[in-house]
């Protein structure tokens, strides 16, 4: 990222990790195999779609997936391929599991490689666009992968910008996927080297904007740079960006209120775009979070955005329940995670008011650990994964910090009455065993017909991770 002023404002429409939701019939076969042999009424059903084999198939999958409208499924593993670097795959769907697997493309290092984030369709809705965490420019890439003219052809794989690793030699390299604006302008986010010193440059927001004529270059921007002077402001952005209203909304690892860790545990900033053409945008902290008991810490999500501009989100420690979870070795009994809400404020430049919305414990079946964003349905239902926790069957093979069990997915229904408790539920938990998942990592991907997907980064037949389905 090299230039430090903005050509790109407006109002961004795509929130990162997001896909179209299909307006009609999402899958007609895979909604049958969802509700056939569902049980009771209200009965959640589980499948897993697809087990990864690893090269030349993908292996590890850390990102969502994202619907077509034919209700294909389509998503990147961290590694695997023919080069083990990571693919880009596409999950048909079929009349029974698994479903139909197809690499649409292989990572080879000069492309990139390791692909962490979720894709995102263009506007017209065909072309992929991610990043890569690194290869291209030796720190990452962002990419375009356009299908063929012709059915059944090969998949076409441009390198649209490399990251090359930032200001003297400091790693800055994107983690999250990419948020397409106005025009086709790609958002995205870049961490920088951890705890460089002061001065250190520590992650940056940046803008791609397409090319005039087709086949041209396209143009980056430096948004943003973060950087810890002395003072208390953000570092470290490992997740994609949203917009609401105009302006971008992110989360950072690390900065903020220095009390709460010695490298602060995270905030939640706005970016604004400028009045003037070509102007600075302005970054502002809406919340330092405080860390346990009373508050989350190291959010490793993006943002979702839910009724009346409420922004909700995640957090990897911190919250009440902290026993069993020491997640961060800087803070004692530093919690299981949590679950929390940003209220606007009534008028323009006033306080956002966030609250702790649901706080994991790790035991009794409850998760731990949530480092994936959540989705919101038209009910203001809440959904996500936890990375641990969850019913521990005997011979689990996963726990951290403590915490047993191999992750779950969650639902959070608000309260009936304003001020009052969110009700979780845990849709399932997964066991790493006789072919389930464990493991999740990445988000959900809600449907119209109220069916979510996600993966697993391990787990599975092979041990290399899965796609499931899941019908509350």
């Amino acid at each position: 990222m090299t230039n430090y002023a903005s050509k790109s404002g407006g109002k961004a429409i795509h929130r990162e990790g997001c896909s179209k939701i299909l307006p009609r019939h999402m899958f007609l076969a895979a909604l049958a195999i969802l509700l056939v042999g569902a049980g009771a009424a209200q009965a959640t059903v589980y499948y897993t779609l697809y087990s990864f084999k690893g090269s030349p198939d993908g292996a590890q999958p850390t990102g969502a997936v994202v619907v077509d409208k034919n209700g294909a499924l389509y998503g990147t593993t961290y590694i695997g391929g023919t080069s083990v670097l990571g693919t880009v795959y596409k999950l048909t769907p079929a009349t029974k599991v698994p479903w139909n697997e197809t690499v649409l493309h292989s990572f080879n290092g000069s492309d990139g490689e390791y692909p962490r984030g979720s894709l995102v369709f263009g506007f017209e809705g065909v072309a992929l666009y991610g990043t890569t965490g690194g290869g291209g420019g030796a720190a990452g890439a962002v990419f375009e992968l356009a299908p063929p003219s012709t059915a059944g052809g090969a998949w076409t794989e441009t390198v649209l910008y490399t990251f090359t690793g930032g200001p003297g030699g400091q790693n800055v390299y994107p983690n999250g996927g990419v948020l397409i604006g106005p025009g086709g302008t790609l958002y995205t986010t870049a961490q920088g080297t951890p705890y460089g010193g002061l001065g250190s440059i520590l992650g940056a927001v940046g803008a791609l904007m397409p090319p005039a004529t087709q086949g041209g270059a396209w143009t980056e921007y430096v948004l943003y740079t973060f950087s810890i002077g002395g003072g208390s402001q953000a570092a470290q952005p490992l997740a994609g960006l949203m917009s609401e209203g105009g302006a971008l909304f992110g989360t950072t690892w690390s900065g903020g209120d220095i009390n709460c860790s010695v490298f602060g545990c995270g905030v939640v900033f706005e970016l604004t775009p400028p009045v003037t053409h070509g102007s600075a945008w302005t970054e502002t902290t809406i919340h330092s979070f405080t860390g346990p008991p009373g508050d989350g810490g190291g959010p490793q999500a993006a943002l979702t955005v839910g009724p009346g501009g409420v922004l909700y989100g995640t957090t990897v420690f911190g919250g009440s329940g902290g026993t069993p979870c020491v997640y961060n070795p800087y803070l004692s009994g530093s919690g299981c995670g949590a679950v929390f809400q940003l209220t606007p404020p009534s008028t323009p430049g006033g306080t956002w008011t966030e609250s702790v919305i649901y706080n994991f414990t790790g035991s009794d079946g409850d998760g731990a650990y949530p480092t994936a964003n959540v989705v919101v349905d038209e009910n203001g239902v809440l959904y996500g994964t936890t990375q641990y926790g969850g019913s521990a069957t005997s011979g689990s093979p996963c726990s951290n910090s403590g915490v047993l069990g191999c992750g779950t997915v969650f639902e959070l229904t608000p309260p009936a009455t304003q001020g009052g408790a969110w009700t979780e539920k845990v849709l399932h938990s997964f066991s790493g065993q006789n072919g389930d998942g464990s493991i999740p990592v990445a988000g959900l991907a809600l449907s119209s017909t109220g069916v979510l997907y996600g993966t697993t980064s391990a787990g599975g037949i092979a041990g290399k991770g899965t796609v499931f389905a899941i019908k509350p």
